[in-house]
């Protein structure tokens, strides 16, 4: 979920301390501890790669939460040294904590359990940054400021809204599902994630894996039959793109995508690109990294992982395309 929705939601959670029990101070540490996890949004810098393997443990695993918010606690203690750390550290473990079940809700992929266990965690009842629960977040937060004298109370009608809204989206999600399953029924899938459709209450889209092909279909909870909107073939892998499973860009792409596919392009002096992508990114388009599909078809993947190689199939840099932004880095000894 968006940055401003997690701290406007911790803040709901933390206008439930009726008598300010948890300091003067709760606000702000929750607010931080809200942003916490998304603080390895830093190894971006080290690669796309490696962000998206890490996100769905370390700091978006509940201890991985709890620690940072153990630090955004501090830093708020640092700054105000007369409010006491442990309810500094209850507000801000508050807020991590429902930045993890916001993330959860929103589609994200988290391994909530990790390191003890390694089960992942996907609810995707609405879209990242979704519009309408973004506007229960924020006509909540302008209610509690114009209300402020009786903030418990609001607090307790928002929540309970956002439940209510969450609640019809999972019935709704459940009269999806059937539709996939009646047109697939005898497809042999092998594995399939599930992605709300921004801004839609009825929509959602789900990306399968068959022996011979990656699939992304549109199901509407008004009853129509699942529509694909995408398929890609898929053949035994070569030689080339064998040996690109050895850089580390797609080492970190495999370890948490499970509908990958991977494309080959001819590049100058007789070398080759590879680029894995998961279908969930992809779309029929014109986009940046291009690949073209056995059928003739083009499509555009948001997120590219790969790198190329000479003519003797030696790997020469590994590449990551976030859109139009190109990362590369040296293949590792």
């Amino acid at each position: 979920m968006d940055a401003l929705s997690h701290v406007l939601f911790g803040r709901t959670l933390i206008a439930l301390d009726r008598h300010r029990r948890l300091g003067s101070r709760a606000i702000a540490a929750c607010a931080l501890g809200a942003l916490a996890p998304d603080v390895d949004v830093v190894l971006i810098a080290s690669g796309w790669d490696v962000y998206l393997r890490f996100h769905q443990i370390g700091s978006h695993s509940v201890l991985g939460s709890l620690a940072v918010a153990s630090g955004a606690a501090a830093l708020v203690h640092l700054v105000k040294r007369s409010e006491r750390y442990v309810p500094l550290m209850l507000a801000s473990s508050t807020g991590a904590l429902s930045h993890l079940a916001f993330d959860a809700l929103s589609g994200g992929t988290l391994m909530a359990g990790w390191p003890l266990f390694q089960g992942r965690v996907h609810v995707p009842l609405v879209a990242m940054a979704d519009p309408w629960l973004v506007a229960i977040c924020i006509i909540g937060a302008v209610a509690l400021w114009v209300g402020h004298r009786n903030i418990t109370p609001i607090a307790i009608g928002v929540l309970t809204t956002m439940g209510i809204f969450l609640a019809v989206k999972g019935a709704l999600i459940a009269l999806t599902i059937p539709q996939w399953k009646m047109a697939t029924r005898a497809d042999g899938v092998m594995s399939h994630a599930m992605d709300a459709v921004w801004g839609s209450l009825t929509e959602w889209e789900i990306s399968d894996r068959t022996p011979d092909e990656l699939r992304k279909w549109r199901v509407n909870a008004s009853g129509n039959a699942a529509t694909l909107s995408l398929s890609v073939p898929l053949r035994p892998e070569s030689p080339i793109v064998e040996a690109s499973k050895s850089l580390d860009t797609v080492k970190n792409f495999l370890r948490v995508h499970e509908l990958g596919f991977a494309m080959t392009a001819a590049i100058e002096n007789g070398g080759t690109r590879v680029l894995w992508s998961d279908i969930r990114y992809c779309r029929y388009g014109k986009d940046a990294a291009m690949a073209s599909t056995s059928n003739g078809l083009r499509i555009g993947c948001a997120l590219w992982f790969g790198g190329t190689f000479d003519r003797e199939g030696r790997p020469l840099m590994q590449i990551v395309h976030v859109g139009q932004w190109l990362q590369s880095r040296p293949v590792a000894p």
